[in-house]
């Protein structure tokens, strides 16, 4: 039996996700490869590319922050509050303070920061250009 779209209590498909998706592989194929004007032809790829930079932020921008959050949590012995969007601003405004005060110029917290700044350094180009993070690492082995 046909039901009809809102018959099947599917009130959120398609997800933002998949919408994302969508608008990114039409702009990238059937708009920028049809296009002969290439000032165009290269604002719709970059359009495409930020879509696809927003349906990883979607995906993993929740976590990652989390997990900056954990590291600086460790690393400035401090206490989170509910809000992790403000707790990883306010503790990288305190780290940074840290870092301009000389505290971080050596020794193990020297370290930790470094370690914690390139993590994070990891984590942001998994969302903004996972292509260059692979050829930066195919490039160190």
């Amino acid at each position: 039996m046909y039901a009809e779209p809102w018959e099947n209590n599917m009130q959120d498909q398609p997800t933002d996700r998949e919408l994302i998706t969508a608008v990114a592989h039409f702009l990238q194929t059937e708009i920028a490869s049809n296009v002969t004007d290439h000032r165009l032809k290269f604002r719709a790829l970059v359009a495409a590319n930020v879509l696809t930079i927003v349906e990883r932020e979607l995906e993993m921008g929740e976590t990652l922050l989390r997990a900056e959050r954990a590291r600086l949590l460790k690393l400035l012995d401090v206490t989170a509050s509910d809000d992790v969007y403000a707790d990883v601003e306010h503790m990288t405004r305190e780290l940074a303070r840290r870092i301009r005060a000389g505290q971080a110029d050596d020794g193990p917290f020297h370290d930790a920061v470094f370690a914690h700044v390139k993590q994070t350094v990891i984590e942001k180009l998994q969302v903004a250009n996972p292509k260059y993070l692979e050829r930066v690492r195919q490039e160190t082995r």
